[in-house]
């Protein structure tokens, strides 16, 4: 069996969180299964391009991915769009990760044309959350270039939650409901661990600096902890994506510049010494289609406290943390 995979950035591009993790995992594991695996994706690296050879398949473990130069217009290349017809011409599914991406659009007419099945994976694109920002236009992307291709294709979702966002917008939708996995090799965790995860006392955030992950919130439940809990940290890490700026004024007018900092992206080794040296991690989002930095965190067997945003609910259930109301209050509470 042939698949190819359409997705707008890829591993190595772990600047992106959990969505490049979880989409290099699944494609690993699926390569396993004696599938024929290639990935068609750009070499954007946030501001700059990933360290590969552009516009040719390179061999990752199992499977083989084409890093197209990217353009001007971010997670966008003309070389990738005027070369997806031949791309996927053998393929026997098209998996394609990604809703307002330009190359979404393009495949799934290619995909539609060539009468391959498809899978399309909306990575939290459908929550509601989305759509405060420029919600109008993701709406007309929806109906005219997404739309007329529901009937022909397959919906990958990753939890209960993003089922429903997804049913919202095309209730006969066929779904398939199939959560993100983690890396669950522990070797290596050791391996580039920055010694002041060893030697801090902190609670965690990871993710993109960015409005939906809602680290407004428990910044501003930061005076309460640290007024309880003097020596206690709070480290954030991962990419700014224009939120950092905002963060670090509220940190200032909090009075807590001393017991926060901002980290900055991490690579997967010291991301997870990160997680396991923390007392927790906290997860304020104010949606998440899975949220798979909360797996992460468990696996290095450290508690959660997730907002009832995010599809974690079973934490209670099995008592590896809470699941709370995306307040100040009840996350410090907690």
């Amino acid at each position: 069996m042939n698949l190819v995979v359409i997705i707008p950035y890829f591993y190595p591009a772990n600047i992106y969180g959990g969505a490049v993790t979880a989409s290099y995992n699944l494609t690993k594991k699926i390569a396993e299964k004696n599938v024929n695996v290639k990935v068609i994706t750009t070499n954007i690296n946030g501001k700059s391009k990933l360290n590969v050879i552009p516009n040719i398949f390179t061999k990752i473990n199992n499977f083989q991915v084409k890093y197209y130069n990217k353009s001007i217009i971010p997670f966008f290349s003309f070389k990738m769009i005027f070369s997806l017809a031949k791309d996927i011409k053998q393929a026997d599914i098209i998996h394609i990760q990604s809703i307002y991406s330009l190359s979404t659009p393009f495949a799934l007419i290619h995909s539609y044309i060539q009468k391959k099945a498809t899978l399309l994976s909306p990575r939290g694109s459908f929550c509601s959350y989305s759509f405060k920002h420029r919600g109008f236009i993701k709406k007309i992307w929806i109906n005219f270039l997404i739309k007329p291709f529901v009937k022909k294709i397959y919906f990958h979702a990753t939890s209960d939650k993003e089922e429903k966002e997804i049913k919202f917008f095309f209730p006969d939708a066929k779904v398939e409901i199939i959560s993100d996995g983690i890396n669950l090799d522990k070797k290596h965790t050791e391996i580039e661990c920055n010694e002041k995860w060893k030697n801090s006392f902190y609670l965690a955030c990871l993710g993109r600096i960015h409005k939906i992950k809602g680290y407004d919130i428990i910044l501003n439940s930061m005076p309460k902890i640290v007024k309880h809990i003097p020596n206690l940290k709070l480290f954030i890490a991962g990419m700014d994506e224009g939120e950092l700026s905002n963060l670090m004024k509220l940190t200032k007018i909090l009075k807590i510049e001393e017991n926060v900092e901002f980290v900055g992206p991490l690579n997967s080794n010291n991301k997870n010494c990160f997680l396991k040296y923390a007392q927790c991690l906290i997860m304020p989002s104010h949606s998440e289609n899975f949220g798979i930095v909360a797996a992460e965190a468990l696996f290095q067997k450290t508690p959660v406290i997730a907002s009832t945003n995010t599809p974690w609910s079973i934490l209670e259930c099995e008592q590896a943390g809470f699941h709370v109301k995306n307040t100040p209050d009840e996350i410090c509470n907690s």
